[in-house]
């Protein structure tokens, strides 16, 4: 099978850190080419990776070799990117959130599922050895029935937070930082019914967007799960399953260096702790191995579609119950 072509939207940091590095690396992509306003940024990536470069999306959209498209582009402006990407035929890989709105989501959703194209979230942790150790804890049913998940993400100021501070461009800390806990419930527990029980969001002063935020929800088996984000904030990332059997705990489970190797806090019933270690690895290129398969399995690309939908419309249900911040 010849390679998938990506044309990556969006030429930011993150895509010339991250993306790039990770599509060049994957077996079965190839980095076909990049398109962004700037030209001097497409000047300079396509002499750095020796691909295709544009400053027009219309023409990258019409170029007949590209096989997907990863939207790198401001949260605000995905949901009106991925429906030119899909009306050109194209697999969507999509930085997280897919888009600022249930509706646009859904809409995306359908027309991926009529079009028989994949369309793929990037939660790069998601694929990641750690989280893959968490449901394995939670398989082989070592901490008993779960009671309660926390997750807390929280990162410091940004120096250059771009869209981040702009409503108009989807900014906010519940979209650019509170879809990972969401997202990690629905990914530990996809079976479950998910009830946003209560929910809160704050805004620092002079701030144009959310700053962050809380939200309990309950789950159909029985467990609950507390969520907490914030943006402007000492740096938190973590994780904690408690079960009735043991808990089990451990950092960095949203965001982390290739050579980061896991650590696992384990707490017998009576408390005793142990610490297990787990392997390091790059979830940006686990990530993209994951969207190549998906392209080829219906029914994995049926599977992603669902997960999408149910985390937009939890978000959702987040931003209804908290109101006003």
């Amino acid at each position: 099978m010849s390679a998938l072509r990506i044309a990556v939207w969006g030429i930011g940091p993150h895509a010339r850190n991250n993306i790039l590095p990770a599509i060049a690396s994957v077996d079965g992509l190839e980095l076909y080419g990049v398109c962004s306003r700037d030209p001097a940024v497409v000047a300079g990536c396509t002499s750095d990776w020796r691909c295709r470069g544009w400053s027009e999306p219309g023409s990258m959209l019409q170029d007949a070799a590209v096989d997907a498209v990863y939207v790198a582009t401001p949260i605000g402006l995905h949901a009106a990117h991925g429906r030119l990407v899909l009306d050109a035929g194209k697999h969507l890989w999509c930085e997280k959130p897919l888009t600022s709105s249930l509706a646009d989501t859904l809409e995306l959703v359908e027309a991926a599922r009529h079009r028989r194209l994949s369309l793929c979230e990037a939660l790069m942790y998601l694929y990641h050895p750690q989280f893959e150790r968490l449901l394995r804890y939670l398989s082989d049913a070592s901490l008993g029935a779960i009671r309660s998940v926390t997750c807390r993400f929280g990162i410091p100021p940004l120096e250059r937070p771009g869209f981040r501070n702009d409503p108009a461009l989807g900014g906010g800390a519940l979209f650019d930082i509170g879809c990972y806990p969401v997202s990690a419930v629905h990914a530990l527990f996809p079976g479950d019914e998910i009830e946003v029980v209560h929910a809160r969001m704050s805004r620092q002063p002079g701030s144009a967007v959310d700053s962050g935020g809380h939200a309990v929800l309950a789950l159909s088996g029985g467990a609950e799960a507390w969520l907490e984000w914030r943006s402007g904030s000492s740096y938190r990332n973590e994780i904690d399953l408690w079960g009735e059997r043991g808990s089990v705990s451990t950092h960095r489970i949203f965001s982390k260096p290739a050579d980061y190797v896991p650590v696992f806090s384990v707490r017998d019933r009576r408390g005793a702790e142990t610490a297990e270690t787990g392997a390091s690895a790059n979830h940006f290129s686990a990530m993209l191995r994951y969207f190549r398969d998906v392209t080829g399995d219906h029914a994995a690309a049926e599977r992603e579609l669902t997960r999408v939908a149910r985390c937009a419309a939890t978000l959702h249900l987040i931003r209804e119950r908290a109101g006003p911040c």
